[in-house]
């Protein structure tokens, strides 16, 4: 049983982000954000394929082996800050701004899709697994990343809540959105997420399930952190 994590799954727009990285100052964590991760080998790779020759897409190219022999060149370091932030580093440069672009955000499901990358991620996650104590979020952190984590959770929500919430917080940044769009959004994502074929969305056996619809994240907080204290 590894001691050192706690996962958090669930699909997007669930509240995973903000309730782990709450639980992680409340209990002495670092709130990892493994995503990150996934959007800097994004970077990586979207860098060396922009100044290549390939005539091709960016998704058929991260299929090559030519991609896939790159990745050993590719060193991501996670810097812990106060209030749980992740600053990232790939090969010395900081790249927490750089990897959140649209465009990276549009290529990830590229390099999320193959095997060979998700590989990759992971052994990094473990190695910093084996130095902190670690509360992190994701699709299959309980599945397959840490299966032997102590302490597993499940956060889910519906569509129409999700996309709500999701409305309400880019409103409140000055953000017109359509909810309708953005639970069609929501939808297709779920689709993708439960449907690929490597490390797919579900709910691992001995994973706590916390319905979200009708708790606060205040609540979904507190029922956690009950629980750990057991």
């Amino acid at each position: 049983m590894n001691e050192n994590v706690i996962a958090l799954d669930g699909p997007a727009g669930s509240g995973k982000s903000t309730v782990a990285r709450r639980i992680a100052e409340k209990i002495g964590y670092n709130y990892l954000d493994t995503g990150a991760f996934y959007r800097a080998v994004t970077l990586y790779l979207h860098r060396l394929f922009q100044g290549s020759s390939n005539a091709g897409t960016f998704e058929d190219w991260v299929k090559t082996s030519e991609a896939k022999n790159s990745i050993t060149d590719a060193h991501i370091l996670c810097e812990f800050s106060s209030g749980n932030e992740n600053r990232i580093f790939l090969n010395g440069e900081d790249v927490s701004l750089a990897i959140r672009t649209p465009e990276i955000t549009r290529e990830i499901k590229h390099i999320a899709n193959q095997r060979i990358y998700r590989d990759f991620v992971n052994k990094e996650l473990h190695s910093l697994a084996k130095l902190h104590k670690l509360i992190m979020d994701g699709r299959d952190i309980g599945t397959e990343v840490f299966p032997d984590a102590r302490f597993k959770f499940f956060l889910t929500a519906s569509s129409k809540i999700r996309a709500e919430r999701r409305t309400l917080q880019l409103k409140e940044q000055g953000i017109e959105a359509d909810q309708d769009e953005i639970e069609r959004e929501i939808f297709l994502r779920d689709k993708s997420d439960t449907e690929r074929e490597i490390a797919p969305l579900y709910q691992a056996k001995d994973a706590i399930l916390i319905d979200t619809d009708i708790l606060s994240k205040n609540s979904v907080i507190s029922k956690i952190l009950e629980i750990l204290d057991r």
